[in-house]
């Protein structure tokens, strides 16, 4: 089993770092040139935190109440302006705006960045900021908290946290400031560059803090270094008024006041074929060329690291030196599952065969192309040993053009087993001299008839009874198929 072998750490969190940088593009962005604020993707939260299962101040002891008036939160002049203003309502000294993503954008790492304009004055406490939209972890911040930057009162010092570690009161937070300088009085962008195992803070392109996963937990889940930010998380923009960080305004706070938003821009690192071009259908794909790409994206691996380290270090997937040559991708735990990127040269019937190993427990596998199940379950024998080799097979029907290819680990238990190689080999149904050809040439509904009484009765006599006289489920499927192209 994966976790009674030795672990080689291999992280090379620096590499990542590099090569993430390189590929980065444009996921996601709102630039604010419309007319009004996309509500489609912005909720407007309301109240005082308690309708969202807080105390009331959010938590903070803030002093504001949010509201859903476009008062306090519109598009003009493409910006996003947040407006706070002292004048009473539903009960509290002051309104302003909170708005968040959750539901209709969320993702997993990359560069978060927005261009702002911060307040100024004694009690303001503006903030773009990132929470789980669903984790497993528990509640706040169990499962975790990423602050792109946080300000207060005058505004300079800039503050960018994360906060972690178990649920209220027994979380713990980690970060950096970068003070000397007056960051109301401009427009400056502020950003996080997050990745499975280490989180970066700048503003205007200069780098002020790196956090790597050992600064980071999560009480949930001890055994996770990348927990509790390996989940899916949402964008929030707010402007609060007082509370336990800024202390609250006194006279010398002028209001209204507002945070400006000129855009929000979110990059990630795209997947891409392994070797920079999409491999041949008909083919042979080494399992351990899968696609370039962050985990959850390209991979998943049921742990951190590269326990195998060979090949490729810099991933999670576990790959070790092979038996027959190259290397193979070892010890996939159930629910693991590998990305390739191919391109399936003419639309027919291929035939799927694997190259396995199974020390003892075997398992089963699948193939999927663009999602679709195209395999079924594939079962893997205990071949004996994690090096000792047999190859599986089945057929399977392909669209022709560029696809991307999963392949799954179906296995419940402590089903796992080794991949060296899968290939795909294009399978020829013609009719005139074909295992299922008709003796008149002509294929109708009398010959299923016939066929499927071969089927039932075994009979190798049969009209149409393949050469090896034995009938299997493959032989209807391949009839079936041969049928329904019109053959001949």
């Amino acid at each position: 089993m994966k976790h009674k072998r030795t672990i080689v750490l291999m992280l090379c969190v620096l590499c990542f770092s590099a090569a993430a940088q390189a590929q980065l593009e444009l996921y996601w962005s709102d630039e604010f040139d419309g007319a009004v604020l996309d509500l489609g993707v912005w909720e407007r939260q309301v109240g005082d935190g308690t309708a969202y299962g807080l105390p009331s101040g959010w938590g903070n002891n803030e002093q504001q109440y949010y509201t859903q008036l476009s008062l306090n939160s519109y598009v003009q002049d493409g910006l996003l302006h947040i407006v706070t203003y002292d004048v009473p309502f539903a009960g509290f000294d002051y309104s302003s705006a909170r708005i968040r993503t959750k539901g209709a954008f969320e993702f997993r790492y990359g560069k978060v960045e927005a261009r702002i304009k911060l307040p100024k004055g004694a009690g303001m406490w503006p903030a773009f900021w990132m929470l789980p939209t669903d984790s497993p972890y528990g509640g706040w911040a169990a499962n975790g908290e990423i602050d792109v930057i946080e300000a207060v009162n005058q505004m300079t010092t800039i503050h960018g946290t994360i906060h972690y570690g178990g649920s209220f009161p027994d979380n713990t937070s980690a970060g950096g400031t970068v003070g000397g300088a007056d960051y109301s009085q401009d427009f400056h962008v502020y950003a996080v560059e997050w990745e499975p195992d280490q989180i970066r803070w700048s503003v205007d392109g200069q780098p002020y803090r790196t956090l790597s996963n050992s600064a980071w937990n999560s009480a949930s889940a001890p055994s996770n270094p990348r927990a509790p930010f390996d989940q899916q998380f949402h964008l929030l923009l707010n402007l609060a008024v007082g509370g336990n960080f800024p202390g609250d305004p006194n006279g010398s706070t002028v209001f209204p006041q507002e945070l400006l938003v000129d855009w929000v821009r979110v990059h990630r690192l795209a997947q891409t074929p392994f070797a920079g071009a999409a491999s041949p259908i008909p083919g042979r794909i080494e399992a351990e060329d899968f696609d370039e790409g962050w985990p959850g994206d390209a991979y998943v691996d049921c742990d951190a690291a590269n326990n195998g380290g060979a090949y490729r270090p810099d991933s999670d997937v576990d790959i070790e030196p092979c038996s027959e040559g190259g290397f193979d991708v070892g010890w996939m735990c159930p629910g693991e599952w590998l990305e390739y990127t191919v391109d399936v040269a003419t639309a027919g019937t291929y035939d799927l065969l694997a190259r396995v190993a199974s020390e003892a427990s075997g398992g089963s596998l699948r193939f999927e192309f663009d999602g679709a199940d195209v395999s079924g379950a594939i079962g893997v024998p205990a071949t004996g040993g994690w090096q000792t080799w047999t190859t599986v097979q089945t057929r399977v029907e392909l669209d022709a053009g560029e696809q991307v290819v999963r392949l799954v680990n179906l296995g419940g238990g402590g089903a796992e087993f080794n991949i060296n190689w899968f290939e795909l080999e294009a399978v020829s149904l013609s009719c005139g001299a074909a295992d299922l050809a008709d003796p008149l040439g002509v294929l109708d509904f009398s010959d299923v008839t016939a066929f499927l009484v071969g089927f039932a009765t075994a009979d190798p006599a049969a009209d149409l009874a393949p050469p090896s006289g034995i009938y299997d489920f493959s032989d209807v499927v391949a009839f079936l198929v041969a049928f329904g192209n019109g053959c001949p």
